[in-house]
């Protein structure tokens, strides 16, 4: 899949089907978008194409509302391509974007691109103010040439899906839930940090990362945990919070892989969550540490098998 960031880089791809959005999450909803692009290009032999923006609107419109990211940008291309896009169009979203009214919109993708269909889901708005509208692409689809498809939003067991319900999922640590919303685990990709290598001491070392400012943290707890790492994949367990039995300070998030004897720092590896297992606690002795975590292991190999 190409990726394109900067406008002036688009070229005139031809016979194009393209989903207009902002795909926070690409959650199962955002998925049927996208996979109806990709079939529309398939069957009418042209290109698939998301354009979508790298940062949320609201970080220019209104940045105290502004979400944390459900996933990285590049997590977020990963899932875009394996739904089969031939160009990800993924342009940061400014103060210019915010001021082109919905029919300069409209202009400028018919000047970039090859248009054909255009995909987009039933809350789509564009252009300043958000008043462009599904309307207004249908009335200008029929003048210039191309097919606007929307899709009908999705519910799953009756609860509507949405990048707003996946975050309070993953903040009150509903993994599994927030798994079934985006079709895939919640999952962070992070370099390992040197930490302070107590679990070593205690028998149970973990693999140390850092949380990003901009991103979504699930709740305090332990977590069973899918660990992807240079070395192969483990089982692991996750725990996330900042060590109070040890007056910790900073939020941060310590995975002990399963049957893991390397070294991993300054790796990059990915941590899949699974299902929350418990709280974070306070513990009165080292031991009664040792003997929890050993607890939380079982419940980790448990839950796999």
């Amino acid at each position: 899949m190409r990726i394109i960031t900067r406008i002036e880089d688009l070229e005139r791809f031809e016979n194009v089907a393209v989903g207009l959005g902002t795909f926070d999450g690409v959650h199962i909803g955002h998925q049927r978008v996208i996979s109806r692009v990709a079939q529309l290009a398939a069957v009418n032999n042209g290109t698939g194409v998301v354009f979508t923006f790298s940062n949320h609107p609201l970080a220019v419109i209104e940045p105290e509302r502004c979400p944390l990211q459900i996933i990285s940008q590049e997590e977020k291309a990963a899932v875009i391509e394996s739904l089969g896009i031939d160009v990800l169009v993924s342009l940061p979203f400014t103060r210019h974007f915010l001021k082109i009214e919905p029919a300069g919109f409209i202009r400028l993708l018919l000047d970039k691109l090859d248009l054909r269909h255009i995909v987009v889901g039933p809350n789509y708005s564009f252009g300043y103010r958000g008043a462009g509208s599904p309307e207004m692409l249908r009335a200008a689809g029929k003048e210039c040439g191309f097919s606007l498809e929307v899709m009908d939003a999705l519910r799953l067991e009756d609860v509507l899906v949405s990048s707003t319900l996946i975050r309070q999922l993953v903040a009150d640590g509903n993994m599994e839930k927030a798994a079934e919303l985006l079709g895939r685990p919640w999952s962070l990709t992070q370099e390992v940090v040197t930490g302070d290598r107590r679990g070593h001491t205690l028998g149970f070392p973990t693999a140390n990362m850092i949380f990003p400012a901009d991103r979504l943290i699930p709740a305090d707890g332990v977590y069973v945990a899918q660990v992807e790492t240079p070395y192969g994949n483990y089982l692991g367990v996750a725990n996330v919070g900042d060590n109070p039995t040890f007056n910790g300070r900073q939020r941060r998030m310590e995975t002990h892989l399963m049957k893991f004897t390397g070294d991993l720092y300054g790796q990059v590896i990915t941590v899949r969550f699974l299902k929350r297992l418990r709280g974070e606690m306070v513990f009165s002795s080292r031991q009664q540490l040792q003997e929890q975590i050993q607890r939380d292991i079982e419940a980790a190999i448990s839950y796999r098998t």
